[in-house]
């Protein structure tokens, strides 16, 4: 796993850039550039109704699933897109197999988009559970 900072910085230019942006910090195992994908209140889903509130947490998910090596590969999506109403938008994303993900975005101060909503991406990945036993909620 790498850290990095992006010059472009955290989150993307539109929200439907995020999707490509995520796959590529996956691809270069960039768990700092994951997070920055997310604003600071974000809230993703985990497996059996948990979730990862903040960015902490979601730091650990995804370096969770990441060391697992169980993000990427068949996960990649393969089309997305997103409905903007003001500064929120859905985005969505479908997946090889057919599989559908849907997050909710924001855009930022500065004009920037991160996801403030993943119901559906780590919603399957049991490795996100262990390392984040203490700090997770019920749904």
């Amino acid at each position: 796993m790498t850290t990095r900072t992006h010059p472009t910085g955290p989150g993307a230019e539109a929200p439907e850039a995020l999707e490509s942006r995520l796959a590529a910090c996956v691809a270069a195992g960039d768990v700092d550039g994951l997070v920055g994908l997310y604003a600071a209140d974000a809230v993703v889903s985990l497996p059996r109704g948990r979730e990862a509130a903040g960015s902490a947490a979601i730091r650990e998910a995804f370096a969770a699933a990441l060391a697992a090596g169980v993000l990427g590969g068949d996960e990649a999506a393969v089309s997305s897109r997103a409905v903007v109403t003001g500064d929120l938008a859905m985005t969505t994303s479908t997946t090889a197999d057919g599989r559908v993900r849907t997050q909710v975005a924001r855009r930022t101060a500065d004009g920037r988009w991160v996801w403030v909503r993943d119901g559906s991406r780590l919603r399957e990945v049991e490795a996100c559970l262990p390392a984040l036993r203490g700090a997770l909620a019920v749904a």
